[in-house]
């Protein structure tokens, strides 16, 4: 990456498979906290900022445990690790995830009110193009509504191909990102084909035309 003059924006996909945020068993949420910790310390070493928070599976809400409860100790691993990752410049992103991947935290509206309640500068939301567009009935509105929140944009379309490919308008993304004064970074997370690099520069030169500020170019 530092050869290439290339910042790594931030990871995803964080947690292994058997990990429960909300498991009945506090050592299992002990060690969620420790594991997101070391987590916060990985990205601060080589300066990723962002650590998307949403591995679905991790963070289920499993049977027999009621939605209140469950929320509650989501929020507060949030709390404590929000806590940790702000002495060391980390940002922590919540990822709404569509109701096939994730039994909470669906919308962009379901993020927010989970980033207000942790009340940290160093946990708030990421917008996701794919499950916005499975769970929202627009897609400008909850970039609006999220604001000066927004940590972070994944990007690709509505069948999870590269944007330009399925039926997404992504003028109205760009539309609002701008309205809001959005400088983050927007990032594929798409399929790609067999040629990566031929994809990728089709991307690029598709998104391209939406904007000609930071929003694309050196991001």
């Amino acid at each position: 990456m530092e050869r290439n003059n290339l910042e790594v924006s931030g990871f995803c996909l964080m947690y292994p498979k058997d990990m429960r945020h909300a498991s009945r068993m506090s050592s299992d949420r002990r060690r969620s906290l420790d594991y997101t910790k070391r987590l916060v310390d990985v990205a601060s070493e080589i300066g990723a900022r962002i650590l998307v928070w949403g591995s679905g599976y991790a963070r289920n809400i499993p049977t027999g445990i009621s939605r209140e409860v469950g929320i509650e100790w989501l929020r507060g691993l949030l709390k404590e690790a929000g806590e940790y990752a702000m002495e060391r410049d980390v940002i922590i992103a919540i990822e709404p995830l569509n109701r096939y991947e994730s039994n909470v935290v669906n919308t962009v509206r379901d993020a927010i009110e989970m980033a207000l309640r942790v009340n940290s500068a160093a946990v708030r939301v990421l917008c996701d193009t794919f499950h916005m567009n499975i769970e929202e009935t627009s897609l400008r509105d909850p970039i609006i509504e999220v604001g000066g929140m927004l940590a972070h944009v994944h990007l690709s379309d509505s069948n999870r191909a590269l944007p330009g490919r399925g039926h997404i308008n992504f003028d109205e993304v760009f539309e609002a990102l701008r309205e809001i004064g959005y400088d983050g970074y927007v990032t594929l997370e798409a399929i790609l084909g067999r040629d990566i690099s031929r994809d990728l520069v089709a991307a690029r030169r598709y998104l391209e035309k939406f904007s000609s500020d930071s929003l694309i170019h050196g991001r």
